[in-house]
Parts: structure tokens; C-alpha cells; sequence
């Protein structure tokens, strides 16, 4: 079992201007992989920044899969590529692979009306220098290439687009299947109860962390429906669901509503 760091990259997300969906989503999307994520991290576009921030997720034991979303596009402010370069300390190249697929999707914007030319312009040609030995991953709804870079040992830093649909779309297609399979490392599983407040679940869930030490707790008040959830998480199935069925059979207050993933 391995961990996963997210650093997400942007002045948008700090200045409150953008929110933060990405990491929300691939957090989500690695709780089902042997790659949970342990941290969740943004940076302002700087490259010094990103490039301590990767620093520092390569030092942080057990991380094998570090994510760096956003700042790979064609304007100034996107620093990325060469942050990531530099934490590496790897050359910046122009990949042949990134600059084939910039070159396709110019050439597809121009045909469809979008652009007055075909030309690859300065700005698109950036996005191909990518650090040396990136595997240049498909991107078909967007420009910017994504790239899992082999680090040391078993560890690979992915760098994602910060567009959400281009994102989604290379983690699902690109990323699971080939860097993230194995199966799951944590099970999740939930009871939702109506009508009781969370401190009502403080004696029993203390209880339950005594008896079950591999499984985590979590209350949850659900503001929309008012109701409550528990949730559990651990390495074993087994134990996990006996830690529900106990938390079930205490009936600390209120009434079960019904049982969630």
C-alpha cells in the first residue's frame, strides 16, 4: 500500500476566485486504489513554491503517487513544467510526443473555425518541454500533455492539466488503469441516522476505537437532510463491517436512516 499528495496549482484557488473541485474529485477517485490521498496541498503559480511543495511530498514516507494539477498552459503565469523540472532535477526538452498532439489539436481548432491558422504559435510550443524522460500521456479533450514522470524507487509524479474535464477524463482513462491498479487499500462504509446530533455518538465511537484500533470513525451531520452519518475506514473489510454491526447494536440515539458506502 502506498499514499498519494495532492498539490493543486494556482493564484485562482488562493485568491478565492476558483474552488478547488479537482482535488475533491481525484481524492474521491484514489480512495478506491491502493493510493489513498494523505494530503492536500495548493500552491500559488510560482515555481519556486511548487517546486519546495514536491520537494517535500517526495520526502514524506510512504507517498508513491504525487499529483500536480494545474499550470500547464500556454501563458507565463503556467510554471509548472519547469517547477516540476527543477524538484526533479531534470532538463526541460522538447518532447516529440507533446508536440505531435499540440500540433494535432491546433490543427483542429483551425479546421473547425476556431483559430485563423494552423500555426503553433510560441505560447502551444511551451507546453511541449517537458522534463526529460516524462511518459507523455492522452489528453483528448484538451491541449496540454499530461505526464507521469518515473521518480525514485516505485514513485511517480503525475502532472495533470487543471481543466477539470481534461483532468477527469486522463485520471480515468490514463491514470487508474496503469498507475493507480492494484485494488483498494481502505474500505469505507457508513450508517446514516435521523434525527440526533453527533454528540450523542461521542461515548460509543470512543468505544469503538478501543475495540477496533484498525478502523478510523468519522461523524458527519449531514446539514441538507438533517440527519447524521458515521463512517468507517480500515485495511479490512471484515473488520470495518463488525465495527458497523457493533455501532448498530449500541444505538447511541436517534434512529438508523439507512446504511452508505
Amino acid at each position: 500500500m502506498g499514499h498519494s499528495w495532492i498539490l493543486a496549482v494556482g493564484d485562482e484557488i488562493l485568491s478565492g476566485h476558483t474552488a478547488d473541485t479537482n482535488s475533491a474529485w481525484l481524492a474521491a477517485r484514489l480512495a478506491t486504489t491502493a493510493h489513498p490521498c494523505v494530503r492536500i496541498v495548493v500552491a500559488p503559480d510560482d515555481e519556486e513554491a511548487v517546486a519546495a511543495e514536491l520537494r517535500r511530498a517526495r520526502q514524506a514516507p510512504g507517498v508513491d503517487r504525487i499529483f500536480c494539477c494545474g499550470g500547464l498552459g500556454p501563458t507565463p503565469d503556467d510554471r509548472t513544467l519547469a517547477a516540476v523540472a527543477g524538484a526533479l532535477d531534470l532538463p526541460l526538452r522538447e518532447d516529440p510526443r507533446a508536440l505531435a498532439h499540440v500540433r494535432h489539436v491546433v490543427e483542429r481548432m483551425h479546421a473547425a473555425g476556431w483559430t485563423a491558422d494552423a500555426t503553433i504559435n510560441a505560447g502551444n510550443r511551451r507546453m511541449t518541454r517537458t522534463p526529460a524522460g516524462s511518459i507523455v500521456l492522452r489528453n483528448r479533450t484538451g491541449m496540454a500533455p499530461a505526464l507521469a514522470i518515473p521518480a525514485a524507487g516505485d514513485t511517480w509524479v503525475l502532472v495533470l492539466p487543471g481543466v477539470p474535464r481534461e483532468l477527469r477524463t486522463v485520471v480515468d482513462e490514463e491514470i487508474l488503469p496503469l498507475y493507480c491498479a492494484g485494488g483498494a487499500a481502505v474500505t469505507y462504509r457508513a450508517l446514516r441516522y435521523a434525527g440526533v446530533g453527533e454528540s450523542s455518538f461521542f461515548e460509543a465511537l470512543q468505544q469503538l476505537a478501543g475495540a477496533f484500533p484498525q478502523v478510523r470513525f468519522g461523524s458527519y451531520p449531514q446539514a441538507t437532510a438533517g440527519d447524521l452519518l458515521i463512517r468507517a475506514s480500515g485495511p479490512d473489510p471484515d473488520q470495518v463491517a463488525r465495527a458497523l454491526t457493533a455501532l448498530s447494536r449500541m444505538r447511541p440515539g436517534g434512529r438508523p436512516a439507512e446504511g452508505e458506502g
